[in-house]
């Protein structure tokens, strides 16, 4: 078994994928409910790249705790926690 967590899962949709999963099912909440929770995830990986990517300057200091917020903020983190 892979020790890397991320290799239990499918690879990622990209957002042409996403789309089409909306295309052939415009009328479900559920759908819509879970591509809204995606959309919301994937701004997060891209406010984690976007606080690699500053290196050691003063706005990675701010990216970083703006990060840090987001993530205590998240169901996963706050429901782990409880454990």
């Amino acid at each position: 078994m892979n020790s890397n967590p991320a290799m239990r899962f499918k690879s990622a949709l990209t957002k042409d994928e996403l789309k089409t999963i909306q295309d052939r099912n415009p009328d479900s909440p559920d759908v819509r409910a879970l591509l809204w929770e995606v959309a919301r995830l994937r701004a997060v990986a891209l406010r984690t790249r976007d606080y690699f990517r500053q290196g050691s300057s003063s706005m990675a200091l701010i990216l970083a705790d703006s990060l840090r917020t987001m993530l205590e903020d998240e169901p996963v983190v706050r429901e782990q926690t409880k454990l």
